[in-house]
């Protein structure tokens, strides 16, 4: 692919992400993308064969960034591994703030319907949470070693808990229009991690 035509995937991508956060899956609008993107009409079919096939590029950059921002958070050697966790979450929020329209979590956002979807892409969303899980896992695990965490604590079953207390908290935020669902489950995930004193 030449450096234009990767040029041109890459605004494709980026605008379907803004789409897909705001509008889901079925309310993207493709001539939209391509407008926003500067592309005319007929190029899409020569990137992506379907319109799933363009959602699962949408979602695998998005992962790629999400994943390198978690490594650089996850392996700074200067914080407690619970500290680093707490951080990524801190980080996310400020990123959510920055948006002029709260859309939430791509990953949430297609997983709303993704029973209306293919088996594939089923399949490439749930390793996708897999893999977000394992990654806060073995951070909780090492927090655990470390006091940070109470010893009763399964850190598979808790990073679950921290995913999915995340994604419901964005949906209560779109609806509400405010950042109050985050506070909490900030304040209430973090504090049910800790060991009693």
């Amino acid at each position: 692919m030449s450096k234009e035509n990767h040029g041109t995937r890459a605004k494709l991508i980026a605008e379907g992400r803004k789409s897909m956060i705001i509008n889901g899956y079925d309310g993207i609008g493709l001539n939209g993308i391509l407008e926003a993107a500067g592309v005319p009409k007929g190029s899409f079919y020569y990137f992506f064969k379907s319109k799933e096939a363009f959602a699962t590029a949408v979602l695998e950059a998005y992962e790629e960034h999400f994943t390198q921002m978690r490594d650089t958070l996850f392996t700074d050697p200067a914080v407690s591994p619970l500290q680093r966790v707490r951080n990524y979450f801190e980080q996310v929020e400020q990123l959510h703030r920055s948006e002029i329209e709260l859309g939430g979590c791509l990953y949430g956002v297609l997983g709303q319907t993704a029973r209306a979807r293919s088996a594939a892409f089923r399949q490439s969303l749930s390793a996708l949470f897999a893999r977000w899980q394992m990654q806060i896992e073995q951070l909780l695990a090492q927090a655990q070693l470390a006091g940070e965490v109470h010893a009763s604590i399964n850190p598979a079953e808790a990073a679950a808990f921290l995913i999915e207390a995340y994604e419901g908290a964005l949906i209560r935020m779109k609806v509400d229009g405010n950042f109050d669902a985050y506070r909490r489950f900030m304040s209430f995930a973090f504090g049910a991690l800790h060991p009693a004193d």
